[in-house]
């Protein structure tokens, strides 16, 4: 059973990550899990450490952390794969 501290950080975690869904910019997510997420962004518009730092929102929901796994660059476009530890 989880604790409340456990529970409370999953709620704030979800609410960041809303909220900043909720604005519509980059980075997009490509797809997410408990384990992993994937992510799209363009470098001249936004800078990687946004792109980190919603992964290690995303994974902290779980009680995990973000591991950067995979990074390219298709165009102008930068894709990121994070793992969940």
């Amino acid at each position: 059973m989880p604790s409340t501290s456990s529970i409370a950080i999953r709620v704030a975690a979800a609410g960041l990550s809303l909220s900043l869904a909720a604005c519509a910019g980059p980075p997009w997510t490509l797809s997410k899990s408990p384990d992993e997420i994937s992510l799209r962004w363009y470098s001249d518009a936004t800078p990687r450490a946004v792109a980190d730092s919603l992964a290690q929102s995303h994974c902290q929901s779980w009680g995990k952390s973000a591991e950067l796994v995979s990074y390219a660059q298709t165009g102008s476009a930068q894709l990121g794969t994070y793992r969940c530890r």
